[in-house]
C-alpha cells in the first residue's frame, strides 16, 4: 500500500472561505499531499460549528458558494489532490427537514432515560420536545437529533441508506469529490434496550460497520466519476490503541484508513506511554496517524512536558502507513496566546467547551483542552515567511515528509 498524506483544512477558521482556502492550496501540494480533508462546508445552525448539518447537499453561505466549492475542487485536481468531504452519519441538525417531515428517521422515547449521557458535557442525552410528547435522543449537543439506524433493533433503515447513498452519490459524480471522512461512526452502536449508555458498548459494536458497508458496498456501491472506489477514512476511539481499529479495518474493508483520535488525549502520559501507543497502532497497515484536528489543541503546546519533541519528528519517526495533517501543524504552531483567543473567543469556537464552563468547569482548566485552540485562523504571513527560508521548520517539515513519503 503506497504510503497517504492528508491534509485537514477547517473552513470556519478561515475569514474568507471557500475562496481563501482555495488560494492556499498550492501550500497543501507543496508538502506532499496526496489528499485534502474539508471539514463541513454545509449549511449548519453551527451549535457544534458545522457538525449539525441542516442539508447535506448544498453549501453554507458563509463559507461561499457552490460555485466557488466546485473551483476549489477543481483547483485541487489540478495540483494533484483528491478532495475529502466529511460524511456525519450519526446525528443531523434538528433543523434539518428531515426532522419535521421524516420523524422516524431519528430516535424518539417517551421518558428519558437517567442512565443515558451524552458525550459533551455528561447531562442528559435525551431532549423533550413538546409538540409530539416525547424525547429525541442526542449523544451531542441538543440540537443534534441522532438518526435511527435500526428502528427494530436489528434491521438496518433502507430508507436511511437510499438518503445517504443518494447524498454520496450527489458529491461524488455532481461535483467531483473523491472521498469522505466519517464522522464518529461508532456512535450509531448504541442499544435502545439498555437501560444505561456504557461507553465501551459504543466502541466494540458492529452497527456502525453495518451502516457503512451497506453504503458503500454492493451491486449499485457509489464510485467517483472516474469509476473508481472513493477514499474512506474512520474516525474512531480506540482506548487499546490498535484492537478496535483493527477490527473495523478487517469489517469494513471499504475503509481505507482509521484514525484513533484518543492518541491526542495522551498528552498527560510520560512520552514512553505516548510512543508505546503509536508504535502498537503503526503496526496496523489501515491506521493512520494524527497528532492534531480541529478536535484537538496543538501539540506543540501539549508535548512540552517532554522536552523538545518535534511534531515531524514523531509522525516521521514511527512510519506509518497514512498521516493527517491539520493546518498549520506544520509551523509547528502553538496554542494561542490569551490575546489571540479570549475566554470569551474560545467559548464561541468550542461548543463542548462552552457546555461544559456552563456546568462550573473552570476556564483554566478548559483552555488548555479546549478545542478552540486549533480554531482560530492560521498565522498566514508566518507561513510566507518560512517558505522563503530554505532551513526554516515549514521547509525542514516538508523534506522529511517527503522522504518519508519516498519521494
Amino acid at each position: 500500500m503506497a504510503k497517504s498524506l492528508v491534509y485537514e483544512l477547517y473552513p470556519l477558521a478561515w475569514p474568507g472561505g471557500i475562496t481563501q482556502m482555495a488560494e492556499f492550496l498550492p501550500n497543501v501540494a507543496r508538502l506532499g499531499s496526496d489528499y485534502v480533508w474539508l471539514a463541513p462546508v454545509y449549511p449548519s445552525p453551527r451549535a457544534d460549528h458545522g457538525y449539525d448539518i441542516s442539508d447535506y447537499c448544498d453549501v453554507d453561505g458563509r463559507l461561499g458558494t457552490m460555485a466557488e466549492l466546485d473551483a476549489f475542487i477543481a483547483r485541487a485536481h489540478e495540483l494533484g489532490l483528491k478532495v475529502l468531504m466529511d460524511l456525519v452519519l450519526n446525528h443531523t441538525s434538528t433543523a434539518h427537514p428531515w426532522f419535521y417531515s421524516k420523524r422516524d428517521y431519528y430516535c424518539w422515547s417517551n421518558h428519558e432515560k437517567p442512565e443515558w449521557h451524552n458525550l459533551f458535557d455528561g447531562e442528559s442525552a435525551w431532549a423533550w420536545q413538546g409538540g409530539c410528547g416525547l424525547c429525541y435522543c442526542h449523544l451531542f449537543c441538543e440540537e443534534q437529533a441522532d438518526l435511527n439506524w435500526f428502528p427494530n433493533g436489528s434491521d438496518i433503515n433502507t430508507e436511511l441508506v437510499r438518503e445517504f447513498r443518494e447524498i454520496v452519490k450527489f458529491w461524488l459524480l455532481e461535483h467531483s469529490v473523491d472521498g469522505f471522512r466519517l464522522d464518529v461512526p461508532q456512535s450509531i452502536n448504541k442499544d435502545f434496550q439498555r437501560d444505561k449508555l456504557e461507553l465501551n458498548d459504543l466502541l466494540w459494536g458492529e452497527k456502525s460497520v453495518q451502516v457503512v458497508n451497506a453504503i458503500f458496498t454492493g451491486d449499485d456501491a457509489p464510485v467517483t466519476r472516474s469509476g473508481e472506489k472513493p477514499f474512506l477514512m474512520m474516525e474512531l476511539l480506540d482506548p487499546t490503541y490498535g484492537d478496535i481499529v483493527k477490527m473495523y479495518a478487517e469489517k469494513a474493508p471499504v475503509v481505507d484508513f482509521c484514525l484513533n483520535i484518543l492518541l491526542k488525549d495522551l498528552a498527560d502520559a510520560s512520552a514512553e506511554e505516548f510512543y508505546a501507543a503509536i508504535r502498537k497502532s503503526c503496526d496496523l497497515s489501515n491506521f493512520m496517524l494524527d497528532l492534531e484536528s480541529h478536535d484537538s489543541p496543538r501539540f506543540a503546546s501539549r508535548s512540552l512536558q517532554w522536552g523538545k519533541l518535534s511534531s515531524p519528528g514523531v509522525l516521521v519517526s514511527s512510519n506509518p502507513q497514512g498521516i493527517c495533517l491539520y493546518q498549520g501543524q506544520e509551523l509547528m504552531l502553538r496554542n494561542p496566546s490569551k490575546k489571540l483567543l479570549s475566554d470569551k473567543l474560545m467559548l464561541e469556537l468550542d461548543a463542548q467547551t462552552k457546555m461544559r464552563h456552563k456546568n462550573g468547569e473552570s476556564m483554566a482548566k478548559l483552555r488548555h483542552a479546549s478545542r478552540a485552540n486549533a480554531r482560530v485562523p492560521i498565522p498566514l504571513e508566518q507561513y510566507a515567511m518560512q517558505l522563503q527560508r530554505p532551513m526554516s521548520g515549514l521547509n525542514r517539515f516538508t523534506r522529511m515528509l517527503k522522504t518519508w513519503k519516498g519521494e
